[in-house]
């Protein structure tokens, strides 16, 4: 009888293990994230948000030792890692108007509102930087990678130290250095545990947001990136050259480029874009992936052609000539605006093309709504 019933529930557990089997079977054979965005989401946004968190990490750090006991060497040190921090900040921009970086109070996007006001910032100093709100709406112009590009880049280093050391108000000005990083380091961190696994695993989420709706993952990259290009096109660009958003198109702004002080703006521009086209390819740290172009390769649709090619090699082409124009704009590039613009007109030129491309063109083919807006007609 023993062996009987031990017989029995032995049958029974072997039932339950079959059935519970199959059941896990059945659910993960209906639940498959998308491909592409498994790609984008693991080997390019992740990787790209660590690096910008390590950098921004390491820089508040040695703004820390620096504010402690100034002098020539840590000021180097600083500037040489406020120069990567902001290098790495291009490859994450376009993610801006995504998750986490835009529903972060205040969005992410407000630590690279340039140009910076100065005259805001050196009143901010000569008042109590501790009662400030680096974050008021006020505030705007006055914090993030501007006012660091403003804060260590403005003199020469000989003045810069006598300002941190011995200057009138040497100690405010540490303070508010330290608070503007510390504000940076902040944000950052918040958005990028937002998106881990160990965090809020946003990655989750947009790798398992399928479809093109507005709120779908396709839609808010495809969104984000765009206006992030536009924002290359008018503001890094076309704005200091006088092409856009001026009264007067003969009239250049050299002192509106991105990183005035410290004249790495077409470094930066140079890594955006082609952050931007990584992502269009699935380019990443780990090798060629898939990246937005499958998107229209696999898709059915018909589409006019351009001279005969495709939109996909079409848009390959202008990433490819837009790059290679941005390349031959050398920094500072206020100087170069000023001396000869060239360069720097065939680079918003091609990038004009692009975006009509990225925002027109291939949202039509896939059935992506744009919705962000602009005033300056593409």
């Amino acid at each position: 009888m023993k062996r009987i019933i031990i017989l029995f529930f032995s049958c029974i557990v072997s039932l339950l293990l079959i059935v519970n089997f199959s059941c896990k079977k059945s659910a993960s054979a209906t639940t498959s994230a998308d491909p592409i965005l498994v790609n984008i989401g693991n080997n390019i946004i992740l990787p790209s948000y660590q690096l910008y968190q390590t950098a921004v990490n390491s820089l508040d750090s040695s703004i820390t030792d620096f504010n402690q006991s100034p002098d020539g060497t840590k000021l180097s040190n600083v500037r040489m890692l406020f120069k990567n921090a902001y290098i790495a900040w291009e490859s994450v921009s376009e993610y801006d108007g995504l998750g986490p970086a835009e529903n972060n109070q205040p969005p992410l996007s407000s630590l690279n509102l340039f140009p910076a006001n100065t005259t805001l910032i050196e009143n901010n100093i000569s008042a109590t930087p501790g009662s400030i709100n680096i974050n008021s709406y006020g505030n705007q112009s006055a914090k993030g990678f501007p006012a660091l590009d403003y804060l260590l880049f403005n003199t020469d280093s000989a003045t810069l130290l006598i300002d941190y050391t011995t200057g009138a108000n040497a100690a405010n000005r540490k303070q508010y250095l330290a608070t503007v990083s510390t504000d940076i380091k902040t944000e950052t961190n918040t958005v990028v545990n937002a998106w881990l696994v160990s965090g809020g695993n946003y990655i989750n989420t947009f790798i398992n947001g399928s479809g093109t709706s507005v709120s779908s993952s396709l839609g808010l990259l495809i969104n984000s990136a765009d206006q992030d290009l536009e924002i290359l096109k008018n503001y890094r660009l076309g704005v200091p050259l006088g092409k856009v958003l001026t009264a007067d198109t003969n009239v250049i702004s050299p002192t509106q480029v991105e990183a005035y002080y410290s004249g790495i703006s077409a470094q930066l521009a140079l890594t955006q874009l082609k952050a931007i086209q990584g992502l269009y390819l699935g380019n990443s740290v780990h090798g060629n992936g898939l990246g937005l172009s499958n998107y229209l390769t696999q898709s059915n649709k018909t589409y006019s052609s351009y001279n005969g090619s495709s939109l996909d090699s079409t848009i390959k082409a202008a990433f490819t000539l837009a790059v290679t124009d941005l390349q031959g704009v050398p920094d500072p590039l206020s100087a170069t605006i000023q001396s000869n613009p060239t360069s720097a007109d065939n680079a918003f030129a091609e990038t004009q093309q692009l975006v009509t491309l990225l925002k027109t063109d291939m949202p039509s083919l896939l059935g992506v709504a744009i919705t962000y807006g602009d005033n300056d007609g593409d």
